[in-house]
């Protein structure tokens, strides 16, 4: 195992529950990389303040790479949902990225792991049933912290084949529910009267949080080159999700549901309504079958991870 691993985007959900785990392992030491300190951080984890937007970011991490002697980069410092701020996320996700890369050149780091997104192979009526790690990766025009997770995993491809010296590993997990977990797409499911698309009840699949976490910990302590979808087994339509969950269901049709979001979630996420509803619209499931050989079978189906999910908010109602 690793002597020395640093994760980047420590605020994030999974960047701070990954540190966690990590600061458990002995004779592991963990450095924490973000633009400010999270609250309550872990005990064992050596926090430096690196903001991935600056133009010398990429010469800061390279310094910390060096002086810490980083064997291991976790690379989590993205947006868990849009912003407005459409120049900012590009600046954070693609251009901070591109430093990142830098910086492990520069500093010989041996291996490298980088949280993306099964999104990135976006909703199209013409995808196959199962979507392999090989699928083109042609994400939304609506959606733009996917396209840039397409564009960092284009860079991240070229920069691998530029650098055989470095082990990659991509994790590509669909969406995440859990007792914990929080995002748009939860806030959005976890709504009494779900909106949903007239005419469309499109197939789901989602990984409980600690399944993903568990792929997460796997890849940064073990040597795992490679991309890897990161999915639980088993599909439910999403009409099966929301009942099983209690919710009431409003079919609107495309058009007017695109028509009455269109500013509420441009001033929201910086985006067209169809960068969202049209993974509630077409097919995007991924073959999860390299990553289960991988890393081994998850303990949740995606039934199972979403009665999690709808079990603790059920919990939470009765505080």
């Amino acid at each position: 195992m690793a002597k020395s691993i640093a994760i980047t985007g420590l605020r994030t959900f999974l960047g701070r529950r990954l540190a966690e785990r990590l600061a458990l392992l002995p004779g592991l030491r963990l450095i924490g990389l973000d633009r400010l300190r999270p609250h309550g951080l872990a005990s064992g984890v050596a926090f430096r303040e690196i903001d991935l937007t600056r133009p010398d970011a990429g010469s800061a991490l390279a310094d910390v790479f060096h002086k810490e002697d980083v064997e291991v980069v976790v690379h989590l410092a993205f947006r868990r949902e849009p912003s407005p701020d459409l120049e900012g996320d590009h600046e954070l996700e693609t251009i901070g990225s591109l430093h990142l890369l830098h910086a492990c050149a520069g500093a010989g780091v041996p291996r490298l792991v980088v949280g993306s997104s099964t999104m990135v192979y976006g909703p199209h009526p013409d995808n196959p049933n199962f979507l392999t790690e090989e699928h083109p990766l042609r994400g939304h025009p609506h959606a733009h912290c996917v396209q840039n997770r397409v564009e960092m995993e284009r860079m991240v491809a070229d920069w691998t084949a530029r650098h055989p010296g470095t082990s990659v590993t991509v994790l590509r997990p669909c969406w995440i529910v859990g007792p914990t977990y929080r995002d748009a797409v939860t806030r959005y499911l976890a709504r009494r009267v779900v909106p949903t698309l007239l005419g469309y009840d499109p197939l789901l699949q989602l990984v409980h949080e600690d399944d993903c976490l568990d792929v997460f910990e796997r890849a940064a302590t073990e040597h795992h080159s490679g991309v890897f979808n990161v999915v639980a087994e088993g599909v439910v339509p999403l009409s099966t999700l929301l009942r099983r969950a209690g919710k009431r269901t409003l079919p609107v049709p495309p058009p007017v549901l695109y028509r009455l979001r269109a500013y509420p979630s441009q001033a929201q996420t910086g985006d067209r309504p169809e960068g969202f509803y049209d993974y509630l619209r077409y097919l995007w499931v991924a073959d999860g079958q390299r990553g289960w050989e991988e890393f081994g079978r998850p303990l949740y189906s995606t039934r199972e991870a979403w009665m999690s999910a709808i079990s603790a908010e059920r919990m939470r109602s009765y505080r």
